[in-house]
């Protein structure tokens, strides 16, 4: 019925939709950096653009994946899909919060020395790790949820 070929796949399929998705949402994010890697310099943009997003590629594949391997990956091969899709409306934005909080706990952004400082402020709410961690969470849980929620009610109209 639901076995755990289907799972990993789905659970694959969902990373690599997160991953990309992610990316995208942080991409306006990182445009504004390779704007301001180049001075101003047009002409430049283009190729900085691009070392940019190999490099950010990179980074956000080995940074979802630090989360995605021990923490999302088994809890999707254990736990019964009937239950993750039963409590999705509170699994989704408890994964999106639990992977800010853990990103940031980990980065040292969300100590009170930071938090007093403007700049830290804006840091820690509005960089692109950020943005790629929340919508990589979010998009992977949900569509994860949504797959085995389709797979189980054909299974059930089978029957």
């Amino acid at each position: 019925m639901f076995g755990w070929r289907t799972r990993l796949k789905y659970a694959l399929v969902a990373g690599g939709v997160g991953w990309l998705v992610g990316c995208l949402v942080s991409f306006p994010l990182e445009l504004s950096l390779a704007w301001r890697y180049v001075d101003g310099d047009a002409r430049r943009l283009p190729l900085a653009v691009a070392e940019g997003l190999v490099v950010w590629g990179g980074f956000t594949f080995f940074m979802g994946m630090a989360g995605f391997l021990p923490l999302i990956l088994p809890c999707f091969l254990l736990i019964p899909p009937r239950w993750i899709v039963r409590w999705r409306f509170l699994l989704i934005p408890g994964a999106v919060l639990a992977a800010y909080l853990l990103f940031n706990e980990r980065m040292g952004l969300l100590h009170v020395y930071r938090l007093r400082q403007p700049e830290a402020i804006r840091a820690v709410f509005f960089s692109a790790p950020n943005f790629f961690v929340i919508s990589f969470a979010l998009v992977v849980v949900w569509l994860y949820s949504g797959l085995a929620r389709r797979r189980l009610a054909a299974v059930k109209s089978v029957d």
